[in-house]
C-alpha cells in the first residue's frame, strides 16, 4: 500500500487560484475571438453599405499584391487618380499588373472593393479564428473545472462481524 503525502491548505488554495485563472483566460479568449469576428464582419457590411449608397465604378490597375492586401490605382473621375492607402477590399485572387473592375464610394474613393464581391466574402475567414479558439477555450475551461479536480468521496468501510 502506497501512502500519499498530505496536501496542505496552502497548496489547495494555490491550485484553486490557478484553475480560476485558467477559466478566466479561457472565457476571455473565447469571447474576444467571437467579438472580434463579429465586429470584423460588421465593419465589412457597413463599408459595403457606404459604397452602395454612393457608388462609382472604374477599371483599376493592381500595382502590388502582398499576403495582407492588394494595392490598386484607378481614375475616380475628373482626372483624379486614387491609390487607396489600405488597398482594395476582398483582394483574393488578384495578381500584380492585372486590370480589375472596382466599385468605390464617390465621396471617399479610399473605400474601394472588387466589383461583384461583398461583405459575405469576409464571413468564412472571420469565423475561422473563433472556430478554433472557442473549442480550445471550452476544453481548457472544462479541464480547469472544480468538478474535474474534486477529490473522490470517502467511503466508510465497516467491518462486518
Amino acid at each position: 500500500m502506497t501512502a500519499t503525502a498530505p496536501v496542505s491548505a496552502r497548496q489547495i488554495r494555490r491550485a484553486r487560484r490557478i484553475r480560476w485563472g485558467v477559466r478566466v483566460v479561457a472565457v476571455t479568449a473565447g469571447v474576444f475571438s467571437l467579438l472580434t469576428a463579429v465586429l470584423l464582419v460588421l465593419a465589412c457590411f457597413i463599408n459595403d453599405q457606404r459604397i452602395d449608397r454612393d457608388m462609382g465604378s472604374a477599371t483599376a490597375f493592381v500595382t502590388e499584391v502582398t499576403d495582407r492586401r492588394a494595392a490598386v490605382e484607378f481614375d475616380a473621375g475628373g482626372g483624379r487618380t486614387v491609390r487607396p492607402v489600405t488597398g482594395v477590399f476582398y483582394p483574393t485572387g488578384l495578381v500584380e499588373g492585372q486590370r480589375v473592375q472596382v466599385e468605390f464610394r464617390r465621396a471617399n474613393p479610399d473605400l474601394v472593393r472588387v466589383s461583384g464581391r461583398s461583405w459575405t466574402v469576409a464571413v468564412v475567414p472571420a469565423l475561422s479564428v473563433p472556430a478554433v479558439v472557442v473549442p480550445l477555450a471550452a476544453l481548457a475551461y472544462a479541464a480547469a473545472s472544480p468538478r474535474v479536480h474534486r477529490a473522490a468521496p470517502r467511503v466508510r468501510r465497516t467491518v462486518s462481524r
